[in-house]
């Protein structure tokens, strides 16, 4: 996820088979947007981007099988 210059949080989601952006207004709809759609994949990660593209910090997310 990162920040537009207008100020709108996007959350950039990438597959095999889609990519998808979904816009919020806050940061915080926009981590729980990015947080809720990685805990439905077996593997994901969450990073927060600064505006010059580098990483602000990042969470990898992994489904448990059993």
């Amino acid at each position: 996820m990162s920040r537009t210059r207008d100020g709108v949080w996007s959350v950039n989601e990438r597959g095999p088979s889609r990519v998808a952006i979904a816009y919020f207004p806050s940061k915080w709809g926009a981590m729980k947007h990015a947080v809720r759609v990685a805990r439905a994949k077996r593997h994901c990660r969450v990073a927060v981007l600064q505006a010059d593209g580098g990483i602000e910090s990042s969470r990898d997310y992994q489904q448990e099988t059993s």
